[in-house]
């Protein structure tokens, strides 16, 4: 079995109302997806993240990438995964879009090594091998306080049993000291048994996350995400020394480098890697090894991506050491729904993996046609 053909797709789709979240409005989803067939027929899927310029990833692959796949076996998709880390690593490129161009690659050879085993990804993975795991519904976006409880009591009486609201709320919304009436009117929503979460979205600094996490403290968060910026190793390590509140992050971190300070200095209570910016499942199985020997918690994040990578984050959740849950996106996002059936919905705090080989999912081309930049 050999790599012999790959297809890359950009996509791009809009929604009428933008997002409001800590880092400003977000009303257009993007992602380059990445097709690979072997000799033999199996085709795999796999996504790279790509929240601006998706056109940038998709050269990254065909013109960096592709070159070191052709022809190669996908059962060296460890030792493929070292070669294009390599590739540039002494320039300096061990992060941004090579390394979320090799997450679409890497998620694309487990697919297809997946299928060849005739079993679900997560299988092939090894691991937990969960047919179901817990999940936290994600999330109420910034709005005035009576929506934003509204919103919270309306997804607490579908079932779930976790969700997390959103904090980080500009000067046109109160500034931070609202993000504490926010948590007010949410947990009284929802009531005492749900589990809550907040994310910032890197909104504060240091000394703003500390004073607001003692005042929400009271109101029993779960967890308080990304309070700085993803750089702010320091400004982590002292919010998680200085209040009670276990301090989540990771998405927009890169590979097994990029987490390895954050663990070393205890900086995270809930670790929450991106397939889709990581490295792909390879990446992801190695910040596994690490999370477990720190004993903290595993939580795979999805957020505005692609349904690809919504999809891969599952068989993650599904395969991960010390998990804790995967995230279950409810916003508007065209780009999830491009499958040939609905993605799977959550039941009572609880989602279902898919029982096909690989991915699991079929995607429909004429949905993506449909969200393609020429």
């Amino acid at each position: 079995m050999r790599i012999a053909k790959l297809d890359t797709w950009v996509l791009e789709a809009r929604i009428g109302k933008p997002i409001q979240f800590g880092v400003g409005p977000y009303g257009t989803f993007s992602a380059t997806l990445v097709e690979l067939t072997t000799d033999d027929g199996l085709v795999g899927w796999g996504e790279c993240i790509a929240r601006r310029a998706p056109r940038v990833t998709d050269v990254v692959v065909r013109d960096l990438l592709w070159p070191m796949l052709e022809g190669r076996d996908p059962h060296d998709v460890e030792g493929i995964w070292d070669e294009m880390f390599t590739r540039l690593r002494a320039w300096g490129h061990y992060r941004g879009f090579v390394q979320e161009a090799m997450s679409g690659v890497d998620q694309a050879l487990w697919d297809i090594l997946a299928q060849a085993q005739g079993v679900p990804l997560y299988k092939a993975l090894g691991g937990a091998g969960r047919a179901r795991v817990p999940v936290y519904a994600s999330k109420v976006y910034t709005a005035s306080f009576a929506e934003m409880a509204a919103e919270a009591e309306r997804y607490a009486r579908k079932g779930h049993t976790a969700i997390k609201i959103q904090f980080g709320r500009s000067a046109e919304f109160g500034g931070p000291r609202a993000d504490v009436e926010v948590a007010r009117v949410c947990r009284e929503a929802i009531g005492p048994e749900i589990e809550m979460g907040a994310d910032v979205n890197s909104a504060y600094d240091a000394a703003t996350a500390i004073k607001i996490c003692h005042a929400v403290a009271k109101y029993d968060l779960a967890f308080i995400e990304e309070p700085v910026y993803p750089d702010d190793i320091d400004g982590y390590e002292l919010i998680r020394r200085s209040q009670p509140i276990p301090l989540a992050g990771g998405e927009s971190e890169f590979g097994i480098f990029g987490f390895r300070e954050l663990l070393a200095r205890r900086a995270l209570d809930i670790v929450q890697p991106d397939v889709a910016r990581i490295g792909g499942f390879t990446a992801a199985k190695r910040l596994g090894a690490l999370v477990h020997a720190h004993n903290v918690k595993y939580a795979p994040h999805t957020g505005f991506s692609c349904g690809i990578a919504h999809l891969a984050s599952l068989h993650l959740a599904a395969w991960a050491p010390n998990l804790w849950k995967y995230e279950s996106m409810f916003i508007e996002n065209p780009l999830r729904e491009i499958f040939t059936e609905p993605f799977p919905e959550p039941q009572r705090g609880m989602l279902d993996l898919p029982t096909g080989p690989g991915l699991g999912m079929t995607v429909d081309r004429a949905k993506l046609e449909r969200y393609r930049l020429r």
